[in-house]
């Protein structure tokens, strides 16, 4: 697909991209510490300063103030220019795979707004949010459906993603004494089996376990500690599910 109707419809989901980018370092941010979302301002996280709309202009702020707030002068974390960032390629990524079916484009940019902010949320609070699980619950629906998906075969997935999750959590307590899965990776287990449904569940799990392993070896050399967040490689595995299906029909077993 081509031509000035093409492009503007890639520029209007980067434009919003990098807005949703901008909530999603709210989001992440306040969610795991029970701040308020809508009744606050956003503040400078050193000075405490209420910020206007010069200073949450996605990127282009930051990079006007040199990555320092305007008026105390501290460095602002790259954080905020990074996931902005992220969010708006990931929104040009969702338009460039549903090209022509704009609904399944918003859907699937949707879905990856709220996973990074899980990912986020739980590299740095150890937190998967209910609120982002509850945004996202009602998109895996949606998803089936427009995607044509059988929602029984999408109920199925989620009640057997929680049921193994959960099993393996309670395993795990039982053979370490300690949990190896929060109940938030159970929950969030539910969500992503209806997203994919009973079908791709083993090949998702299996992918998900990998790429923990992989993440894990990458959290352990940081020097980050023994303990990691399994929040991050359950959210990218959903998105490789969801962008690229035939990396699920490869580790499908049989």
């Amino acid at each position: 697909m081509s031509g000035p109707g093409s492009l503007g419809e890639a520029t209007v989901f980067v434009l919003f991209g990098l807005v949703f980018g901008s909530l999603a370092t709210a989001l992440s941010h306040r969610l795991p510490l029970g701040l308020p979302i809508g009744n606050d301002r956003s503040r400078c996280p050193k000075c405490a300063v209420s910020l206007g709309v010069a200073d949450l202009v996605p990127l282009l702020s930051w990079g006007a103030a040199r990555g320092r707030c305007r008026h105390c002068g501290q460095p602002i974390s790259w954080r905020y220019p990074v996931i902005e960032l992220l969010v708006a390629l990931l929104f040009l990524a969702a338009w460039r795979h549903c090209v022509g079916d704009l609904p399944g484009a918003v859907i699937l940019a949707l879905t990856a707004f709220g996973l990074t902010v899980i990912t986020v949320a739980d590299l740095e609070a150890g937190i998967i949010p209910d609120a982002m699980l509850l945004f996202l619950a009602p998109l895996a629906v949606i998803w089936r459906w427009w995607d044509g998906g059988g929602w029984w075969d999408g109920l199925a997935g989620a009640v057997a993603g929680v049921v193994v999750t959960y099993g393996l959590r309670w395993g795990f307590k039982r053979w370490r004494g300690r949990d190896g899965l929060g109940l938030g990776d159970v929950k969030f287990l539910g969500v992503a089996g209806y997203y994919l449904g009973l079908q791709d569940l083993g090949a998702y799990l299996l992918l998900s376990g990998l790429t923990g392993l992989l993440l894990g070896v990458v959290w352990r050399l940081s020097g980050r500690g023994p303990v990691f967040p399994f929040g991050p490689a359950l959210c990218v595995s959903l998105l490789v599910g969801l962008f690229h299906p035939a990396v699920l029909a490869v580790l499908a077993p049989g």
